[in-house]
Order: C-alpha cells, then sequence, then structure tokens
C-alpha cells in the first residue's frame, strides 16, 4: 500500500498577497525613480517565485522510499525506508517556522501547521516531515518498515 498527499498551504498564499499589495501601494506613492520601481520589480518576482515553492509540500511513501518535494518537485528529499530506524508523531513549536529547517537533530520541510512526523535514521540523524496527516502518514511509514 502505497501512500502519496499533497499539502497545500494558505499561510503562505496571504503573506503574498499582503506583500504584494503593500509593494502596490509603494510604487504608487513613490516617484517614478526606475532604479525603486526595478528594485519593486525583482522583490515582487522573488516573492511570487518562493511562494509558489513553498506553499506545497508532496509527501511519497511506496515500499522502498519516502520522499518530501517542494513546489514543482525541488527541493526535494528522498530517504530509503533501508535507512529509517522508527518514526513518530510529533508536535513543533511555533518557533520551528515553515519552509525547511535545520532543527536539534537533522532537518524538517513544513509548509504549514505544527504535525509532523518525526524519522530517526541509521545515521543517528533526523528528519521531520510537516504534515496534516500525521496519523496516515506515521502508518504509511510504519507499513513500509513492516517486515514482508
Amino acid at each position: 500500500m502505497g501512500y502519496r498527499h499533497r499539502q497545500q498551504s494558505s499561510v503562505v498564499t496571504v503573506v503574498l498577497v499582503v506583500a504584494l499589495v503593500a509593494l502596490a501601494v509603494v510604487m504608487f506613492v513613490s516617484d517614478d525613480d526606475t532604479n525603486v520601481m526595478g528594485l519593486i520589480s525583482a522583490v515582487v518576482a522573488l516573492l511570487t517565485l518562493l511562494s509558489v515553492v513553498f506553499s506545497r509540500l508532496t509527501v511519497v511513501v511506496d515500499g522502498r522510499s519516502i520522499s518530501a518535494r517542494f513546489g514543482w518537485g525541488w527541493p526535494a528529499r528522498r530517504i530509503d525506508v533501508a535507512d529509517v530506524v522508527s518514526a513518530r508523531t510529533v508536535r513543533n513549536r511555533w518557533y520551528h517556522g515553515w519552509g525547511i529547517r535545520w532543527i536539534s537533530g537533522g532537518w524538517m520541510y513544513n509548509v504549514a501547521g505544527f504535525d509532523a512526523v518525526e524519522l530517526e535514521l541509521r545515521s543517528g540523524k533526523l528528519f521531520r516531515i510537516g504534515t496534516d496527516e500525521p496519523e496516515a502518514l506515521e502508518s504509511a511509514i510504519e507499513d513500509a518498515l513492516a517486515p514482508v
């Protein structure tokens, strides 16, 4: 049995809209300074790109691997099931944030919320995958870890 789930973040979308409105106001009230307009255009392009990339996280669990991919498939992390010792549902602290983060002991991929499944790897490192379906993800990983 496989698992595939895409989580969409509404928070990133709201932040983008607020940023774009703020930039539009700055453009409207600023002089026709070409340097300012160029900088604002670059900021808008960067915010749009970041919001598209980091607003979706797709997690796939099959019999061989566990993968977590942002946006269009990059950045991504793939872990062989054989490298996983255990999986457990955890709750992230508010300061862990969203996106790709270094946490104590390893890395975390998260687009929204505080629920995650933490993988303990054979290397001793941790990898957390943020999810709005922690029980289903943990169950799928446990099924993949079970001996055949």
